[in-house]
């Protein structure tokens, strides 16, 4: 396998250490390099390939989401992370496109998810045809392409997957977070800490009780958005700017 390359931009120096100490505890063979301003890390992209890119928002010159515009134009753009201090990003992050976004300070486990979910994002890239996902089922494994998916919930530690058919599947074989890093995103969204929905499959959105939202979908399965995932929703079927 090849030795994955990774650019941390960031402009304080102690925070570049730390993202490269905690690189080198989740996988000791990668390549990293660092930029200390946008404006190095653009030449950068210019003129080099990378697989990941750990980023910061607020920098001077250009800011973190004007270079995940650029990386994301890219012919293989890299998986990227945000590392800010600022939460109220997040929500630019993930639009944009990013795998995951780490609110400063962060722990090395929380870290190593990020990694985790831009592994997933590099075993994606340029494979255009959907991977295939198998489901533990009682006797054998449900196989499915990403694409059949409409909505995840899980209950008591049961996973249940709805299909575009309507018919919902139930199995003990993922969390949920397990099966959120099998599916790309977007599409897949989280809606809920308990549920994870295919935004192509939605066919409306309406307002509910202290700030939720019903999410219907065109099975007519109705999901629960929470109040803290809403915003998430409605940039993402175009109700919010």
């Amino acid at each position: 396998m090849a030795i994955l390359r990774v650019l941390i931009v960031e402009d304080e120096a102690p925070a570049r250490q730390l993202l490269r100490r905690y690189l080198q505890q989740v996988d000791a063979e990668l390549s990293i390099e660092e930029a200390p301003d946008g404006e190095i890390a653009l030449q950068r992209l210019q003129n080099e390939n990378w697989d990941i890119i750990l980023l910061d928002i607020e920098m001077p010159g250009m800011d973190g989401v004007a270079l995940m515009h650029f990386a994301k134009s890219l012919s293989s753009p890299p998986a990227i992370i945000f590392t800010t201090a600022y939460s109220e990003h997040a929500l630019k992050a993930f639009e944009g496109g990013a795998v995951d976004y780490l609110l400063k300070p962060f722990s090395l486990e929380r870290f190593r998810q990020a990694f985790q979910r831009a592994q997933t994002y590099l075993s994606w890239r340029g494979n255009p045809a959907p991977q295939r996902i198998a489901i533990p089922q009682k006797e054998g494994h449900l196989i499915l392409s990403p694409s059949e998916i409409v909505g995840v919930q899980i209950e008591e530690r049961v996973l249940e997957i709805e299909v575009r058919s309507g018919t919902t599947y139930q199995t003990r074989g993922y969390t949920l977070q397990e099966i959120e890093d099998k599916l790309p995103h977007p599409p897949f969204l989280r809606i809920g800490r308990n549920t994870l929905i295919n935004v192509d499959a939605v066919q409306e959105v309406l307002p509910w009780f202290s700030g939720r939202y019903k999410v219907v979908m065109h099975t007519g399965k109705v999901y629960m958005c929470s109040r803290e995932y809403a915003p998430h929703l409605l940039r993402a079927v175009g109700l919010r700017k």
